[in-house]
């Protein structure tokens, strides 16, 4: 990223089912106006054409200009297409769990409330034990789950800042 000068913006953006989200930005000023005389802002595509390609961006009118004059080569399409791919399973995998997390908090909310409106039998207890067991083991794969992604995304930067440097 040694091309990004001071007073410009890095906004880091991801394109999910044709959805753009914002992964992150260093705020600092701004690019070359757009048409409209707005200030743009140095964003990287994340697109299957122009992964890891930095561009500047109108908040209102989108694409102005391209920063890096060059598509990247295709090993490094590959790599960030791949680290790209990993992210959002590992976001699916990572929504699935806490789904999974819910039911879990959903089912020993439904087990107090029985607990005290009523005497508590062997039943309840065994699917209490159950039910709390289930939890710990999500949330132990969710804190992992959260790792793996946290490492990807710095697998994919860090491959993206040394790809940028060349």
């Amino acid at each position: 990223m040694e091309n990004i000068k001071p007073g410009h913006s890095l906004h880091l953006f991801i394109n999910i089912k044709g959805q753009w989200h914002l992964l992150g930005s260093t705020a600092t000023s701004q690019g070359p106006q757009c048409h409209c005389s707005q200030p743009t802002v140095l964003t990287i595509a994340w697109s299957d054409d122009n992964p890891g390609r930095r561009f500047y961006k109108c908040e209102e009118h989108g694409f102005v200009v391209w920063h890096d004059k060059e598509k990247s080569c295709s090993w490094q399409k590959k790599s960030l297409l791949e680290a790209r791919e990993k992210i959002l399973t590992q976001t699916e995998e990572i929504k699935a769990l806490c789904a999974a997390l819910r039911q879990a908090n959903a089912k020993i909310a439904a087990l107090e409330i029985s607990r005290s409106s009523g005497p508590i039998n062997e039943t309840l207890k065994s699917i209490e034990d159950h039910v709390t067991v289930h939890i710990n083991e999500t949330e132990r794969m969710v804190r992992k789950l959260i790792l793996y992604s946290g490492g990807g995304f710095a697998l994919a930067a860090t491959l993206l800042v040394y790809c940028l440097k060349k």
